[in-house]
């Protein structure tokens, strides 16, 4: 097994590797720590290039799950599409996973390891992609699934696939905090399996940084949205892993796009000071999350990269979604918001940006 332990990304506490717990005794998220030695002395791109292209590709970066425990709808593989518009641009198009969203890749692991703790039932906070994706690899996995969701998040696309699963939908006053609050409390009253922007899904989310270095040499810049800081930090923790074990010497810097309603992390990064929660108001309601769970490792991810943070209007994202959908790629508006941070800068370099929804979650 190559889990050394689980360790406070804040206070930096380790657990044992077989502790189920969320969040640390002071406050902090964890991270996964692994056996990068071990690794190094094992794994080559020779080695992992036999394999079939997909999210299981990385297995040993990932937890340690029972194979009859795997939980899989073939996520992940996803291409990159050089832009039609821009030169050297080109868009991972995650809209082409399962349920329409990267969050699968979170998925994949999250109820995998449900299902190898004998989970009996699993619950979720949600603004929508989230939720749908929880909702059907819970169905894969014959768990029931419970998702709570803010009543001010209009989504009527997500919450029909959530039913398509016969997931069951609460929603509650407030923004994702709110929902997220009362999914933890549900999960301490009533024993479900509490799944979400934990370690577990970062450590399934990172795949895209994977594959991004699988697929491309020499990337200079990677434009990522924030909504609880889970995508990017995880995708910065896999690239850091894959230079540990010494199968690339250059890393991309990383430029976290967020929307301007919702300005948590890219504000504290300008500050210098502590992250501090929004009410958030932005179209983009699937990274609207006013009091982000990851967004002291989002801060770190643009320093530690040398990246930066970028702020977008509601209209940019809404031009970057219309531009977009010129070259033939169908995205939700938080789909085009790592395209509008692109536009707003447009550094010189082989840049990616991530297209995390698909257009036909949000059809207005």
């Amino acid at each position: 097994m190559h889990v050394k332990s689980l360790q406070c990304y804040h206070c930096g506490k380790k657990y044992p590797r077989s502790h189920l717990v969320y969040h640390c005794s002071c406050g902090g998220s964890f991270e996964i720590i692994y056996d990068y030695s071990h690794l190094k002395k094992h794994l080559t791109w020779r080695e992992l290039r036999k394999r079939s292209f997909n999210h299981w590709r990385y297995k040993e970066f990932y937890p340690f799950l029972k194979e009859d425990k795997i939980v899989t709808l073939k996520e992940g593989a996803t291409p990159l599409v050089e832009s039609a518009l821009e030169k050297d641009l080109w868009f991972k198009n995650e809209t082409l996973n399962p349920t329409g969203s990267f969050k699968d890749r979170g998925s994949t692991i999250e109820i995998s390891q449900a299902l190898s703790q004998k989970a009996k039932r699993v619950i979720c906070a949600s603004t929508g992609n989230m939720g749908a994706s929880v909702a059907a690899y819970s169905a894969r996995a014959k768990l029931p699934c419970t998702i709570v969701m803010p009543r001010v998040v209009h989504a009527p696309e997500k919450i029909a696939q959530m039913k398509h699963f016969k997931a069951k939908i609460i929603t509650v006053p407030g923004d994702y905090a709110a929902a997220e609050k009362h999914a933890y409390m549900l999960y301490q009253k009533k024993g479900s399996y509490l799944v979400g922007d934990y370690c577990y899904r970062g450590e399934g989310e990172k795949s895209i940084g994977f594959e991004i270095l699988d697929q491309m040499k020499n990337v200079d810049f990677v434009f990522c949205p924030i909504g609880n800081g889970t995508l990017i930090s995880g995708l910065w923790k896999a690239m850091k892993e894959l230079k540990k074990v010494g199968l690339v010497k250059k890393l991309p810097q990383l430029m976290g796009v967020q929307a301007l309603g919702c300005n948590t992390v890219v504000k504290a990064w300008k500050e210098g000071k502590k992250i501090k929660k929004v009410i958030p108001k932005t179209l983009a309601s699937a990274i609207a999350c006013g009091n982000p769970l990851d967004g002291e490792k989002a801060v770190h991810a643009f320093f530690e990269s040398q990246g930066k943070g970028i702020l977008v209007s509601d209209k940019e994202i809404l031009s970057a979604q219309h531009r977009m959908q010129q070259q033939g790629l169908d995205v939700e508006p938080s789909g085009a918001v790592a395209y509008a941070g692109y536009l707003k800068i447009k550094p010189k370099g082989k840049c990616i940006a991530l297209a995390t929804g698909h257009g036909l979650k949000c059809i207005k």
